[in-house]
């Protein structure tokens, strides 16, 4: 902890998260999920989420993060002179290293197509009684720095004139997020102070139903990059300055253009390639009693469904524990990435020519890799996951890929004879063209990263529709499989245009 003292911490719960760091990142275009949500509309304590991280910046491993998260001001000039002690990677310093370009700044910001929390609090009524969206909600945010330093609004308040960013606009059930702008970034250890730094949040909740939960439902990014050298300039106005808009069952949730984020301290709409993270998260921070809202006698401290103690079960939402029995299930239909073939700047590859990583991530390979591991990423296992033999081993294979009603395709059976077998000693042995430990996942080429070494052996990068698939996916499992696809889908029509919003 921050005393330096050895803590030992039981948690109760466990989740699961699917994410695609340094595997496949992409940079501007459209991405669309259809999703059905876990658990139940009024019950809360879960913390699905859909959302993008910037490259440089790996998930859980915290000290990535540190002065790189969610900092999104690439010009290649000093816009912001404080950003030389807060950014690590600072355009105010004009030496090239790591591949990178002198003068340009780097970081990692978070773009999140949904946060949903569940529950039964109603708008205008306790933590929401200011707003016109209560539970159940989806958050969609750009998290950003630097951010506003001064004269900020207060959690649960609307913000003043000249407090908060201008031409934001929200779709129909959607209001401003007032309860969370963002978070001051402390580093006890930095040497100065200068280091610390605030970041916001741009966020807008949208009212949800029983539906969300219960069938599928579409939830839409659209990512507009600004210029190439991330410089913006007077005559540089709308759309031309970048833009993210989300949208739920194609009806407008959020919008803004890059114009906003450039007139407070000169950030701009995300340029760096970004990753893919599905998770479903549980927190005392997201769904659970706040201080104010536990019942009486409650400590709140403790949270544990097996405990028969009431200190350890009174502070978790009703119903919880009950909702955990029933196995809630997190399922993604379909991840698609859409990008213009025409378009030059939109990319696929999680080091760019324009944003190249690879070498700061090797440069810095400890902080990316766990204790024992050699490398930050592992190579995927080819079967030898566990699995239930047949009864007879010498019987032919069956012609298809059909199992019989007793033992369906699946992790047991090595996906059916057409992916793997199981043999003799209970492990998986895949098929050509299938791999992973219980061969469920169809071998594909990995999206090269396009900077300038790696061109040289694999030529120019993609800049195509790049399809994800993840089916079927559990809370308490591996969330499912991603695989690029063929590179637009056919019949595909563009939304409608959002010239209005042009400012």
């Amino acid at each position: 902890d921050v005393k330096r003292e050895r803590v030992h911490v039981t948690k109760r719960f466990r989740s699961a998260m699917l994410q695609s760091w340094n595997k496949f990142c992409f940079t501007g275009g459209i991405l669309e999920a259809e999703v059905t949500l876990p658990g139940s509309h009024d019950v809360a304590g879960l913390w699905p989420a859909l959302w993008l991280l910037g490259n440089l910046a790996r998930h859980t491993y915290v000290g990535t993060a540190d002065n790189i998260w969610p900092w999104s001001l690439g010009g290649e000039h000093c816009a912001y002179p404080p950003s030389q002690a807060a950014q690590k990677i600072s355009g105010c310093t004009g030496v090239e290293h790591f591949g990178m370009a002198a003068g340009q700044g780097r970081g990692a910001p978070e773009i999140d197509i949904f946060e949903v929390q569940p529950g039964r609090i109603k708008k205008g009524r306790e933590q929401f009684r200011e707003m016109y969206v209560g539970q159940p909600f989806m958050s969609a945010s750009f998290q950003v720095a630097p951010g506003r330093t001064e004269n900020r609004p207060g959690p649960g308040w609307w913000p003043g004139p000249g407090q908060w960013y201008e031409g934001i606009h929200y779709g129909n059930d959607t209001c401003p997020n007032i309860n969370f702008y963002g978070v001051y970034n402390y580093f006890p250890d930095a040497p100065t102070e200068a280091a610390n730094y605030w970041s916001d949040a741009i966020s807008g909740n949208r009212q949800l139903d029983a539906s969300h939960f219960e069938s599928k439902h579409r939830y839409r990014l659209e990512w507009g990059l600004p210029p190439e050298d991330g410089t913006l300039t007077d005559d540089l106005v709308g759309r031309d300055t970048g833009f993210l808009h989300w949208y739920l069952d194609d009806e407008l949730v959020m919008a803004f253009n890059g114009t906003e984020l450039w007139q407070v301290h000169g950030a701009t709409v995300p340029y760096e390639p970004m990753y893919l993270l599905l998770n479903t998260a549980v927190s005392t921070e997201w769904g659970f009693p706040l201080p104010d809202q536990c019942p009486l006698g409650c400590p709140c401290t403790h949270h544990d469904c097996d405990s028969p103690d009431f200190n350890d079960r009174c502070g978790i939402p009703p119903g919880f524990c009950d909702m955990l029995k029933e196995a809630p299930e997190y399922k993604i239909n379909y991840v698609r990435v859409y990008q213009d073939a025409s378009d030059p700047h939109q990319s696929v590859g999680c080091s760019t020519p324009e944003r190249p990583t690879r070498k700061w991530i090797e440069a810095h390979k400890q902080a990316y890799t766990r204790e024992g591991d050699k490398e930050p990423l592992q190579k995927i296992a080819e079967g030898g996951g566990r699995c239930t033999p047949p009864a007879h081993h010498d019987a032919p294979p069956p012609s298809d890929d059909a199992a019989p009603p007793s033992a369906p395709p699946g992790p047991a059976t090595c996906g059916g004879p057409a992916r793997g077998t199981c043999a003799r000693h209970h492990a998986c042995r895949c098929q050509p063209g299938w791999t992973g430990p219980h061969c469920l996942v169809p071998v594909a080429p990995r999206p090269a990263d396009a900077d300038a070494e790696v061109l040289e052996v694999f030529g120019p990068s993609r800049r195509a529709a790049v399809p994800f698939v993840a089916v079927g996916i559990l809370c308490a499992v591996v969330l499912g499989v991603v695989v690029p696809r063929r590179r637009r889908l056919d019949g595909w029509s563009s939304v409608p245009s959002l010239e209005h919003y042009r400012t």
